[in-house]
């Protein structure tokens, strides 16, 4: 019989690696509650104004914004506004950053084949210095 999983904000926790967000963030980590080896997929539950800092993954990330309206930031390009219902593919190792707006939280769904680490010390320029990772 197959298990079903609801988005609930009461599973979330503390992200296992808060230096590498800003901000309040939690995270339900659904692939783990289903036993998933293959994929990550993760309710990611952003404070308004909070987010991720640079970073790349080895593979496509799909992210599926299920409440409130965030953001997604590819590096070369403007910040890109995502409404609610708004679904994006980002390409696989290409910096970026999501999250929240400063008005408001947002939710989303992040998954990603578990085909290798993320990198959170990725080359910044000079633009995102600001985001990046503190020494």
């Amino acid at each position: 019989m197959l298990d079903v999983f609801r988005i609930d904000e009461t599973n979330a926790a503390p992200v296992a690696e808060p230096a590498n967000f800003t901000g309040r963030v939690r995270m339900q980590r659904v692939s783990d509650e289903g036993g998933s080896e293959d994929f990550e997929i993760y309710v990611v539950y952003f404070d308004a104004g909070s987010r991720t800092r640079p970073h790349t993954h080895p593979g496509e990330q799909i992210l599926v914004f299920v409440r409130g309206n965030g953001f997604v930031h590819l590096i070369g390009e403007d910040e890109q506004r995502v409404p609610e219902g708004g679904i994006v593919v980002v390409p696989a190792g290409v910096l970026h950053m999501h999250g929240a707006l400063d008005g408001e939280p947002v939710t989303h769904v992040a998954t990603r084949a578990s085909n290798g680490p993320t990198d959170w010390d990725p080359e910044v320029p000079p633009e995102w210095q600001q985001y990046a990772k503190a020494e």
